[in-house]
């Protein structure tokens, strides 16, 4: 009896976490108000709730798609720059979009 309760348990948490809906959010380092040409700027999401994967794309170079909590990109140009950061957990997923102006 006590493996069956066990087993119940373990089940209900299983199927608990996979209905958890993630929420995507990120910082910068440096401030975003602050972002130069040619600087290194670390995007960090680790304020993220319950995100088990990573997908970012930055829109002034499509080609540019990371997969990790944090990823740092230097900016050639001045300008507006969309930056896009989606995550996962199980079936659900969160975005959050963010304009970002490189400055000279």
């Amino acid at each position: 009896m006590l493996i069956v309760v066990f087993v119940a348990v373990i089940l209900a948490l299983s199927v608990q976490s996979c209905s958890k809906t993630p929420i995507a959010c990120f910082n910068t380092t440096p401030n975003i108000d602050s972002i130069h040409v040619n600087m290194p700027v670390v995007f960090d999401a680790g304020c993220s709730v319950f995100a088990g994967s990573y997908n970012w794309q930055f829109y002034n170079n499509p080609d540019s798609i990371a997969f990790t909590p944090t990823v740092t990109k230097y900016f050639k140009d001045t300008g507006t720059v969309q930056v896009f950061l989606l995550v996962t957990w199980g079936n659900n997923y969160a975005g959050v979009t963010q304009n970002i102006t490189v400055l000279p």
